[in-house]
């Protein structure tokens, strides 16, 4: 505790101002695993009265957060958090109004100061969670639940030469966009999540059975298209069923930053 509280000291301006007593629980923990790296950022390094009042509210917040997960890691399974991974999500607090992404930067900070939970700790899930918006962050909890995301595209299909028109394409249900503040944007969400490797977009295997998954969208959807198929009487209205799966990469993201650091007995 000695060396701990030693260490913490060479950065009065943030933890000590932020946390006052030193003995609180958490503190030695946060002293630990991120003492060491405090002064390699560049935002960081700003004493905490400096910082203006906006970063200095995220900061404290986002920080308390940290600090109420790190209690329930043993002081002796504390490691220090890689600098690739701690230097980027400390600077990011600094900013990071957004609860969903907010809470994702402080879970993996949590899980790489765990001896236990540090292997989840993936340097390259910092640069993931700064190229999700807050609603493909909200989007990641509904993929949690469940291991793939059934869609369709809606085609118009000229019979006579085998061609089609793509009318729309990524439309899931809308019980998948619950909860979402730009539900029209869900196609951008998808193929998003996909270039980065949390998903994968098939579209040679779908969902089943297949009436259970796929029915329901298209019976939300059947009359919209139907009048745009109308004006084109030698065109078939139809849609192909595709998934998106969840990739192991994707698996190991989402453990790691989903999910807060629980307890050692649970």
């Amino acid at each position: 505790m000695k060396e701990i509280v030693e260490g913490l000291s060479k950065f009065p301006d943030l933890l000590k101002e932020i946390y006052g007593d030193l003995a609180k629980p958490g503190v030695s923990q946060i002293g630990k695993a991120v003492g060491g790296i405090i002064g390699l950022g560049n935002t960081i390094l700003l004493p905490i009265h400096i910082l203006n009042e906006r970063s200095k509210i995220f900061l404290e917040n986002n920080l308390e957060k940290y600090r109420l997960q790190t209690e329930n890691i043993e002081l002796e399974d504390v490691v220090e958090v890689p600098p690739e991974v701690g230097v980027p999500i400390l600077e990011k607090l600094t900013h990071v109004s957004n609860e969903e992404l907010s809470d994702m930067y402080v879970n993996l900070l949590a899980k790489a100061s765990s001896h236990k939970a540090a292997n989840q700790a993936h340097p390259s899930f910092v640069n993931l969670i700064s190229s999700l918006s807050p609603d493909e962050a909200g989007f990641l909890k509904i993929l949690q639940q469940t291991p793939a995301i059934p869609f369709i595209e809606i085609r118009l299909l000229k019979q006579e030469k085998n061609e089609w028109v793509t009318l729309a394409d990524y439309v899931v249900h809308s019980s998948v966009t619950n909860g979402l503040t730009y539900r029209q944007n869900i196609a951008s969400y998808l193929s998003n999540l996909d270039s980065l490797g949390i998903i994968k977009i098939r579209r040679d295997i779908f969902c089943v059975p297949p009436e259970q998954h796929y029915n329901p969208i298209w019976t939300e959807q059947e009359k919209m298209w139907k009048q745009v198929a109308e004006q084109m009487p030698e065109h078939k209205l139809t849609y192909e069923k595709a998934r998106a799966d969840i990739t192991p990469f994707g698996q190991l993201f989402i453990s790691a930053c989903l999910t807060k650091l629980s307890k050692p007995n649970q």
